[in-house]
């Protein structure tokens, strides 16, 4: 609905689809800073998380977004579309790869 208190960070998302998947994840977040923690930390379901988005307004992400992603039909379509287009076939993945800079 575009409410401000709706906001959620794209590694949130994308951690908490993860998380949200049947089996039992490890997932490396990456994160460097304790900023960046903070926000990975609202992937989880048991966080109550407050963080500020790119206009300076805190959002609490009460329950966390796995379980904004698994608990309503709007958060599991979005789980879906977000699964859907991370799919990639691991030649392909492993290809892009091997071109990246750091290897």
């Amino acid at each position: 609905d575009g409410d401000d208190d709706d906001f959620c960070s794209p590694d949130q998302v994308a951690l908490a689809a993860i998380l949200a998947q049947p089996f039992q994840p490890r997932v490396l977040s990456g994160a460097v800073t304790a900023g960046q923690l903070r926000s990975n930390l609202g992937a989880l379901s048991f966080s109550d998380v407050s963080e500020e988005n790119e206009n300076g307004k805190s959002a609490v992400l009460s329950g966390g977004v796995e379980e904004r992603l698994t608990s309503t039909e709007e958060g599991k379509e979005m789980l879906q579309q977000v699964m859907e287009g991370c799919r990639m076939e691991s030649e392909t993945y492993w290809n892009d790869r091997t071109e990246l800079k750091w290897n």
